[in-house]
């Protein structure tokens, strides 16, 4: 690529390529620890599916809130794309559709009220600490904090039969396996694009199902709803035969089949069975001890590793299915991983393999979802 292209002018490349982890000189750039004596009121505002920077906003209220516990710090989360709360009227993301012009709400009862009162003396709007808009049940809801007090910690199973559940398996060598072929990867969108679609966050997911390299965990319907608000991570135990893997996790909600478009639909897409991408996050198993140390995979033994999805709010409503994809590229979203312990910005074609990874889920190798249940 330097050869070719860049010649060596390209700083940032050069930058990317000569501190390919998360060393000194990216920890120096990181500005999460100078969030301190903060004096001025401070709103942040982020979108549900922000596509280049969910992590900013979240952890920037977190730091914030850390660093300074008797500041005036509020939180937004909408169903937005990044900076669609300022643009459009928020009512829908793509194809699916939230009940109400959700930046219009924003801009006009959140928003205007705090730089009315902080800027121009006017009254205090009391606004909560957390403004959330939930996706799924389609309403605003206000918490003291971020993630609420009023949450219960669950983990939701893989399950032997391609099943999910909240009950810890029993089983005591159950793995689904598949090949991952970096040559092949996984599309992160079923559309045909030239680069990275930002819409990929909330597109449906059935394109994916299929495939033999994604493997699909689902749940019985649900019998009432279930809101998740807050943190989400995931927990998998996994062996490989290479020597380095992406794991993507995908939580998905599957919508009934009785589920109408709502509004004009040109491209009839058939919203019964659709799936609702609801998180997806990707962890690179050389990094599952350390973004700054390296580590390389060994071919057959049991790992578990342990990744931050970000944050969710999302009711899955009743008549609704629960649904878990695993898979090891998500082309061009994530650059694919020769699946060798390289450095990924030197690697040659030699170095790119395929690789058989097995996902576990028995009662001593549980691969799971851990999430916060509102109450």
């Amino acid at each position: 690529m330097n050869k070719k292209y860049f010649n060596g002018k390209n700083k940032i490349w050069e930058d990317m390529v000569n501190h390919p982890n998360y060393d000194a000189f990216w920890q120096a750039r990181t500005p999460l620890p100078h969030l301190k004596n903060v004096q001025p009121a401070v709103m942040v505002v982020g979108g549900l599916f922000d596509a280049q920077d969910l992590y900013g906003p979240l952890k920037t209220y977190a730091a914030i809130k850390k660093y300074n516990p008797d500041a005036v710090n509020h939180l937004v989360m909408g169903p937005w794309r990044h900076g669609g709360w300022a643009r459009r009227d928020g009512e829908r993301y793509q194809d699916i559709y939230f009940g109400q012009k959700t930046a219009v709400y924003y801009r006009g009862k959140i928003e205007l009220p705090f730089f009315n009162h902080y800027l121009k003396d006017k009254p205090d709007p009391g606004l909560s600490e957390a403004t959330i808009f939930l996706t799924g049940s389609n309403q605003w809801r206000t918490f003291d904090q971020w993630p609420p007090k009023e949450v219960t910690p669950k983990s939701l199973y893989l399950q032997p039969n391609g099943d999910l559940s909240f009950d810890v398996p029993t089983g005591t060598d159950d793995y689904e396996a598949y090949i991952s072929d970096p040559a092949k990867p996984v599309p992160h969108t079923s559309k045909i694009v030239i680069r990275r679609d930002d819409r990929y966050v909330i597109q449906d997911q059935r394109f994916a199902s299929t495939r033999p390299d994604v493997i699909v965990f689902e749940s019985d319907v649900l019998n009432e709803d279930l809101t998740l608000a807050g943190d989400l991570f995931a927990h998998l135990y996994v062996t490989t035969t290479g020597t380095d893997a992406d794991f993507i996790v995908k939580l998905i909600d599957i919508l009934p089949d009785t589920t109408s478009y709502v509004g004009p639909n040109p491209m009839n897409v058939k919203m019964g069975g659709f799936q609702f991408m609801v998180r997806g996050e990707v962890m690179r198993a050389k990094y599952r001890n350390s973004f700054e140390h390296p580590e390389p995979m060994t071919p057959g033994e049991l790992t578990e590793i342990v990744f931050d999805m970000e944050d969710v709010a999302h009711t899955f409503k009743a008549g609704h299915k629960m649904m878990v994809h695993i898979q090891s590229t998500w082309f061009p979203m994530v650059d694919r991983n020769p699946q060798t312990f390289v450095n990924m910005y030197k690697a040659k074609a030699k170095d790119y393999q395929k690789a058989t990874h097995r996902v576990y889920f028995s009662k001593d190798a549980p691969s799971h979802l851990k999430m916060k249940v509102l109450e």
